[in-house]
């Protein structure tokens, strides 16, 4: 696993960039996760999705949003125009747990199952025997008459459960519950990728093949995990735009999730695109993975699975329609070296003394924000 990163103030002198970088540390993650309620039953879903009848949750791993976004220092084009283009979660605080693994639990179980610290195989320890037995989000859309399948790359077979080249199995948490991984029905629904995504696309160009809910993993590698960011957002940037173009996603009210399992510290990349995302919004309102249950139970009056989901704040301001919760701040812009060296009289000395002062001032906006989002998305606020 990466070392802790922090957000960068990028662009202002590289002369100074140590003192920048330490200027703009620290802020704190949220809590960690509630256990699961075990709760069972579910309504059944009732016509069309209040946002969306189909989405792709497409999950990466391992950044902070400003290791993405190249206005705050970030390193991924791609992704920083299709946040610029769509509707951007710039303060989703993930599963606010380490490391990747637990993550994919709570995208899924509504609980990271006391998982923190762990990387390990499915029901080979005391927190994934607790997910072993747990209702999921499959539980729930099948109960509510609506069709699912993950898309794994790298994956050798259907359901597959140890790890294999580039394919992790602790980014695939279907098979750490055994309602899916000892149903054959359901792992036929667990399926290879393919190359470069070519199960999906080709699922999604008809709405006879695609399912109401997608998941896609890449590899450790296309995911950013284990080779460089550029390596994958030119990946993304050869799959999304497959995805947005396929004839589900011009002919349906279909969504697009692009998300990160985790980051250190920091928001993580969230992104909605898709016919029925907003273009051009961004809301700084406090998110978690939770919230993407809470999206999904929302869309189709689905019985949330924990009290983490039930209690999470739903991600509705992010489709067409849909009122905002009128809560943006943005992510940290770069200030301007003109900016600095005008007021600072252009001395080396007077420089990094202003640039000192204005990120100091820059860094109580950014952690008020942050203490703002991470009460939102634990539920201290409304």
């Amino acid at each position: 696993m990466a070392p802790p990163r922090h957000l960068r103030l990028a662009a202002v002198v590289s002369a100074i960039a140590p003192i920048l970088l330490a200027i703009t540390a620290g802020l704190a993650a949220p809590s960690s996760s509630a256990a699961p309620s075990g709760e069972s039953s579910s309504p059944t879903a009732v016509g069309p999705g209040k946002y969306f009848d189909y989405v792709v949750l497409l999950v990466t791993g391992n950044k902070d949003l400003c290791d993405i976004l190249t206005t705050c220092g970030g390193r991924a084009p791609y992704l920083t125009g299709l946040a610029e283009a769509y509707a951007l979660a710039d303060q989703d605080w993930f599963c606010n747990v380490d490391p990747s693994f637990p993550n994919y639990l709570c995208l899924t179980g509504a609980s990271d199952f006391g998982c923190a610290g762990f990387t390990v195989g499915p029901n080979s320890n005391p927190c994934t025997w607790s997910a072993w037995n747990a209702t999921n989000i499959v539980d729930r859309l099948e109960d509510g008459g609506l069709t699912w399948k993950a898309y794994l790359e790298d994956m050798p077979s259907n359901c597959y459960a140890r790890y294999a080249g580039r394919y992790v199995v602790p980014h695939n948490p279907f098979v750490y519950y055994r309602s899916i991984a000892t149903n054959a029905t359901r792992c036929a629904r667990v399926v290879p990728s393919g190359n470069n995504g070519s199960a999906l696309i080709a699922d999604l160009q008809s709405t006879s093949t695609a399912s109401n809910y997608m998941w896609y993993t890449p590899n450790e590698c296309n995911d950013m995990h284990e080779c460089s960011i550029g390596t994958g957002d030119r990946y993304l940037a050869a799959l999304v735009p497959q995805i947005l173009q396929s004839p589900v996603f011009r002919t349906t009210r279909a969504a697009l999730l692009v998300t990160f399992d985790q980051a250190y510290g920091y928001p993580i990349y969230t992104v909605w695109a898709g016919p029925v995302a907003k273009t051009g919004f961004v809301s700084s309102y406090g998110y978690s993975h939770f919230s993407v249950l809470a999206t999904i139970e929302s869309n189709w009056n689905l019985t949330p699975l924990t009290p983490n989901d039930r209690d999470a704040p739903h991600m509705g301001e992010f489709f067409q329609g849909q009122p905002s919760r009128g809560f943006n701040v943005g992510p940290p812009r770069p200030i301007p070296f003109i900016y600095v060296a005008t007021i600072s009289g252009g001395s080396g000395i007077g420089v990094i003394a202003v640039s000192i002062f204005l990120l100091q001032r820059e860094r109580k906006k950014i952690e008020r924000s942050a203490i703002d989002g991470r009460e939102q998305a634990s539920g201290k606020s409304p």
